[in-house]
């Protein structure tokens, strides 16, 4: 196969899979990883990938993001923020969570919390729980995403409504004055799903997603009791949060 075949096919697996491994491509191919490297940087520097952590991306950022590529994306600034959002967590507390590496990078601030309930839809997050005897986890029910590892869909979002949970905790795309904001509609309405069903609601947002807007609005300022972040606020949404009396945990 030749380069021009090689590259080629490299962009249509991207497209089919949104983020792909030099493995995994080095073997779609049947060349090494060095030959896939170097077709990714040509690709690279004519604007048609991005190179990223053990593989390549698309240039412009697709709806879903792969999960196995997006928890190593701003990992320190996640870790940041978790260790600021597990203050306000008490044992035995029922709690919803996103199926989202931040999310993730979360949960696993949490295992010195001995008993928990955890209702959740990611499939990742459900298996965090596998090692810990105390923590007590529901997967909804639903429809799989394979690039999110989640489920969601109608019929997710009717299984929330079954539980009540003390805190609903949730990552987002983006945050504007407006509120938290994603680039799928499902994932927003499951998020609302979730702050329609507890008591109070915890947004987790690194300081890259600050001021990006998506189309579609998971929870407004007047739905959020906390924002963990690792990085103050600027002025504009740190007023519209002293409004709606949200407390900012970094």
């Amino acid at each position: 196969m030749i380069p021009k075949q090689r590259q080629d096919k490299i962009l249509a697996l991207l497209k089919e899979y949104q983020y792909c491994k030099y493995t995994f491509l080095s073997k779609q191919l049947f060349v090494s990883t060095a030959t896939v490297r170097r077709d990714a940087r040509e690709l690279e520097s004519r604007g048609l990938l991005r190179l990223v952590l053990n593989g390549v991306s698309p240039v412009i950022e697709p709806k879903d993001l792969a999960a196995d590529y997006s928890v190593s994306v701003n990992l320190d600034k996640k870790r940041q923020l978790a260790k600021y959002a597990k203050s306000i967590i008490r044992n035995g507390m029922s709690l919803f969570i996103d199926s989202s590496s931040t999310c993730l990078v979360f949960m696993r601030e949490l295992t010195d919390i001995d008993n928990l309930y955890i209702v959740t839809n990611g499939l990742m997050e459900a298996t965090e729980c596998i090692s810990h005897p105390n923590w007590h986890v529901s997967l909804i029910g639903g429809e799989m995403n394979k690039t999110l590892r989640n489920i969601g869909g109608p019929k997710g979002i009717q299984d929330i409504n079954n539980y009540h949970a003390d805190i609903s905790i949730f990552s987002c795309r983006g945050l504007i004055e407006q509120g938290a904001s994603d680039a799928n509609e499902n994932e927003a309405f499951l998020k609302r799903a979730f702050v329609d069903n507890s008591d109070k609601s915890l947004l987790l947002v690194d300081s890259s997603k600050i001021n990006k807007h998506n189309l579609y609005i998971g929870a407004r300022m007047n739905d959020l009791n906390y924002i963990a972040t690792d990085y103050p606020l600027p002025n504009p949404l740190a007023k519209e949060a002293i409004k709606n009396k949200i407390t900012i945990l970094n």
